[in-house]
């Protein structure tokens, strides 16, 4: 046998016996991914991840599936992510709603803004100030007076002691120099059932949800609770703009456990920005009455620590 002959009977022989390649093995950039919500199916939040899930999985080459582990206002499926391996595997798509809650629990067994790793911003739902019609205001300063002149005589709807709504409650109380009564409901739904029959007055709550009301003469929008005017909403001014040193974003974002490695959270970070700079995703998110934030992921800590620290605040007077 010549020396060409063997040099290529052994060079076959070595790639039958040969383990596979690398790249043809199962690595951390393509394993299997999942997004866990704390909700749920069938809520915004559990929409947007949806939304992400479907066109991540392709962008990354693998799978990514929503699992939704509602309980305990969230903290359930964001407690499950906190102690997941930090791997980039799991992630959990969080609404900042989930943060008085956890501000609330007297043995909640984590840190939500220890053992979580900001990823990327989704999207924010706007809240707005809304009052039923028999309320003889039309607009801040004349709420502000009513307020003032009638202590206790309005109710305020709320979904939980500390919430966003509670906050907004509290900060136009002390704008007016008058109380409301802060009543707590379980969902919108049974409250949105006493707004419009007039049990309750007074709501901060979801634009998605509110202003389709406000639209059937239902309700009557006074304010945003927003740091800027909504562009759907040029004409309605915000509560700070009215005096009311008062403005909140319920956002809506990706997060990971704690010690995630830096360039998985940029890989991320990056690969979710693109899918929400996509003109259909971005018409999806808008036409569900959401704003779409800030991309990076500093912003996004900083958010969510003025929620955090919010949520404590409130719980202390």
């Amino acid at each position: 046998m010549t020396f060409a002959r063997w040099l290529f009977v052994f060079a076959a022989w070595i790639a039958l016996v040969a383990p596979p390649a690398a790249a043809d093995q199962p690595t951390s950039s393509n394993a299997p991914i999942t997004i866990v919500v704390p909700y749920a199916a069938g809520g915004v939040t559990d929409t947007l991840a949806r939304i992400v899930a479907e066109r991540l999985g392709p962008r990354l080459g693998t799978s990514v599936v929503v699992d939704n582990r509602g309980g305990a206002g969230g903290v359930i499926g964001a407690q499950t992510v906190a102690r997941a391996k930090p791997d980039g595997q799991t992630l959990l798509m969080n609404s900042s709603a989930i943060l008085p809650v956890a501000a609330n629990l007297k043995d909640l067994h984590f840190d939500p803004m220890k053992a979580l790793e900001p990823v990327a911003f989704v999207a924010g739902l706007p809240a707005v100030l809304v009052v039923h019609p028999s309320v003889p205001v039309k607009n801040i300063a004349e709420f502000l007076a009513y307020l003032r002149a009638n202590p206790g005589k309005l109710n305020c709807g709320i979904l939980g002691e500390g919430g966003g709504d509670d906050q907004a409650c509290t900060a136009l109380e002390k704008a007016a120099g008058g109380k409301m009564e802060h009543l707590t409901y379980r969902g919108l739904p049974p409250l949105d059932l006493d707004l419009l029959a007039g049990i309750i007055q007074v709501n901060v709550g979801s634009a998605a949800v509110q202003m389709p009301l406000v639209r059937e003469g239902k309700l009557r929008v006074l304010a945003t609770a927003m740091a800027h005017r909504v562009p759907d909403m040029p004409d309605v001014p915000t509560l700070v703009e009215s005096g009311v040193p008062y403005d909140a974003l319920a956002s809506n974002a990706i997060f990971a456990p704690a010690g995630t490695p830096p360039e998985t959270v940029a890989r991320l970070n990056k690969e979710i920005a693109t899918i929400l700079a996509e003109p259909e995703v971005r018409a999806r998110i808008e036409a569900l009455g959401l704003l779409l934030g800030p991309s990076d992921v500093e912003s996004l800590r900083a958010l969510f620590q003025r929620d955090w620290d919010r949520a404590q605040a409130a719980l202390k007077h």
